[in-house]
């Protein structure tokens, strides 16, 4: 399954995109969801220095 939900505003954080890849029963493998989401990052032009790895309420601690 491949979820790309567009144009996440996350109130006093600001504005994300959110791009996730799921494989629930271990059949895709790895490098397909890599790729699967290598493809939105390039068809939004997000560089991987842009990428966030913690979630909205850990951002929102750290502020």
């Amino acid at each position: 399954m491949f979820q790309c939900k567009i144009f996440i505003n996350v109130k006093d954080l600001g504005n994300f995109v959110e791009i996730e890849a799921i494989d629930k029963d271990g059949k895709i493998g790895k490098d397909k969801l890599l790729e699967q989401c290598q493809f939105f990052l390039d068809l939004f032009k997000i560089s991987q220095e842009n990428l966030v790895s913690v979630s909205y309420s850990d951002l929102l601690l750290q502020k």
